[in-house]
């Protein structure tokens, strides 16, 4: 959960990033690169499309001038714009079933798990919007209603769609482990 001096912080960042300081967008890319970008490989087949699209979403916040000091939930308007460059970079390229790439994040130990290949390869055989649940609930321990506010969803949704995917891992990672 957000507690509320990374609102402040979010909040002192963006106005300086209104002003123009492009210390303040260093410190936001620093602070949100990573669930962006997780999220991204969550939505996208290629891990160097993803970052082409990490990129694009921070030039998004930049392009936005004064304007960016009216984000209210800096994490949640980041996100939904990696979601909205994914979903149009999906449908540019005409993939046909989405995949799902982790990056590797040392010292985490829910990272390393969804970084071994066959969790990859697990997460990679779910629906999207079920395997992006799953990076959101567990890898960034975002709450269901977080969830369905980035996500433009019910929380109820979320926990459906986490549910389902969680069942799906399981019998799939189950599957997997018994040789088959």
């Amino acid at each position: 959960m957000i507690n509320q001096s990374t609102k402040v912080d979010d909040r002192q960042l963006l106005e300086r990033l209104a002003r123009g300081d492009m210390q303040a967008l260093a410190a936001i890319y620093d602070a949100y690169s990573g669930v962006v970008y997780h999220l991204l490989l969550a939505r996208l087949e290629d891990d160097h499309r993803a970052e082409e699209l990490l990129v694009d979403v921070f030039m998004a916040l930049v392009q936005r001038g004064r304007g960016v000091a009216q984000i209210r939930d800096l994490r949640a308007y980041l996100l939904q714009v990696a979601r909205n460059h994914a979903a149009q970079a999906h449908c540019k390229h005409n993939h046909n079933s989405p995949d799902l790439a982790i990056a590797t994040v040392a010292d985490e130990p829910v990272a390393e798990a969804l970084d071994s290949i066959v969790v990859r390869e697990a997460l990679a055989e779910l629906p999207a919007e079920q395997a992006e649940m799953i990076v959101l609930k567990i890898w960034h321990e975002l709450t269901f209603a977080e969830i369905g506010r980035i996500l433009d969803i019910s929380p109820n949704t979320a926990a459906s769609r986490y549910r389902y995917g969680l069942e799906k891992l399981r019998t799939i990672l189950g599957e997997s482990y018994d040789g088959n």
